[in-house]
């Protein structure tokens, strides 16, 4: 069955090389706090998965200032650089306390949009029931 006992190789099955497969598109992880993302994950989790989110190609950004949504893309400020990331897709996981502005706005106004996670019931927190939420938006998208 290939198992290594020493352990040597990723997972101790020998011969298994990871296929990693490029994102097809590029995306971007985002958060408005300055620490690492994914720090306040468990000691493993959050290394890990900021490397695999690395391997795809996702570009993490932290310590960000969200300046506004328009045709041009996310307008960000970063150490108080102003920028523009050219995006199609912007999904916002915003913590459990809901900041429904920018929806309300884009709702208004006939874009389609989707309220997922905390922000749509901050009410209690909710980590599996926002995964869920979000695969199925993503897989919709």
């Amino acid at each position: 069955w290939g198992i290594d006992f020493a352990n040597h190789p990723r997972g101790g099955v020998t011969g298994v090389v990871p296929q990693v497969e490029a994102a097809d598109r590029q995306v971007f992880l985002l958060q408005r706090k300055s620490t690492p993302v994914g720090r306040g994950l468990g000691k493993t989790t959050g290394w890990t998965h900021r490397m695999s989110l690395a391997k795809r190609g996702v570009q993490m950004m932290n310590g960000l200032e969200y300046t506004k949504i328009d045709d041009q893309g996310l307008h960000i400020s970063m150490d108080g650089i102003p920028q523009v990331l050219e995006v199609d897709t912007v999904i916002i996981c915003a913590g459990q306390l809901p900041k429904r502005d920018l929806y309300d706005q884009l709702s208004d106004s006939g874009i389609d949009t989707s309220l997922i996670g905390g922000a749509f019931e901050a009410s209690e927190l909710d980590a599996k029931a926002a995964i869920n939420q979000a695969s199925y938006l993503a897989a919709a998208i």
